[in-house]
């Protein structure tokens, strides 16, 4: 199943800049270097996956800077990605 969202913020820039729209795919694998939507209370956030492990998957944004992500957030749990994005539509 495909999942449409736009980039909010600046946390995953020059990559995606913000109003980007960008496609997923809800049954795809994530791996190190992909990047996710990803659900935290009850919020969609879309980041890198910097590394997975034992605990889930560690979300990192590429403008660490502008970004609020595993380093605050901590591990995320397998069940909170929902898609892996394969690609974009530029405005």
């Amino acid at each position: 199943m495909l999942s449409i969202r736009r980039v909010i913020g600046q946390s995953m820039q020059p990559t995606y800049n913000p109003g980007t729209i960008v496609l997923g795919l809800k049954w795809a694998r994530p791996q190190v270097g992909s990047v996710v939507v990803a659900e935290r209370d009850g919020l969609e956030i879309i980041k890198r996956v910097g590394e997975v492990g034992e605990r889930g998957f560690y979300l990192l944004g590429d403008n660490p800077e502008c970004s609020t992500d595993s380093r605050s957030y901590g591990w995320f749990a397998p069940g909170s990605i929902k898609s892996v994005i394969i690609g974009s539509i530029k405005r």
